[in-house]
């Protein structure tokens, strides 16, 4: 697969939202996203200021997605990455490690300190952020309260 990343633009946005439903449709996730809530979600990248949201476009249709969103903390500037995804038949084929590097050096040269993401602690995804150098924090947990 011939890919080049690409800053996201409205361009990108119809192949973004096709690869977040698509990617979370499958195992591990199984999630059912809508048209409509994954076009918010990128939507909502792409309107933050100093956001990163980066595209995997392999002959012009996007395969692939990093988003992240800019947040200054105590020590500098940071990137939550909230979304990383790559369609199920482009998967395994180092375009999700291509987007993840690529995201860490974008943050790294708009001066970003580090990159965060919340993810699941076992399994495949889990060593896949692992092979990339993240490590899961030992000082912080996920907490989530339904309303």
């Amino acid at each position: 697969m011939a890919f080049q990343i690409e800053r996201i633009n409205a361009n990108h946005l119809k192949g973004a939202v096709h690869v977040i439903v698509c990617a979370y449709a499958q195992l591990p996730w199984n999630e059912k996203w809508s048209h409509e809530a994954a076009v918010e979600n990128v939507s909502y990248v792409l309107e933050t200021p100093r956001s990163i949201a980066l595209a995997a476009v392999d002959g012009g249709k996007v395969v692939g997605i990093a988003l992240g969103v800019r947040q200054r903390r105590h020590d500098g500037l940071v990137i939550h990455l909230d979304e990383l995804s790559v369609l199920p038949e482009a998967q395994g084929g180092r375009l999700g490690t291509a987007l993840l590097l690529a995201i860490v050096e974008t943050a790294k040269a708009e001066g970003c300190s580090s990159v965060w993401l919340i993810s699941q602690r076992e399994g495949a995804v889990s060593e896949f952020y692992r092979r990339g150098g993240f490590a899961c924090s030992n000082k912080l947990g996920l907490y989530y309260r339904s309303t």
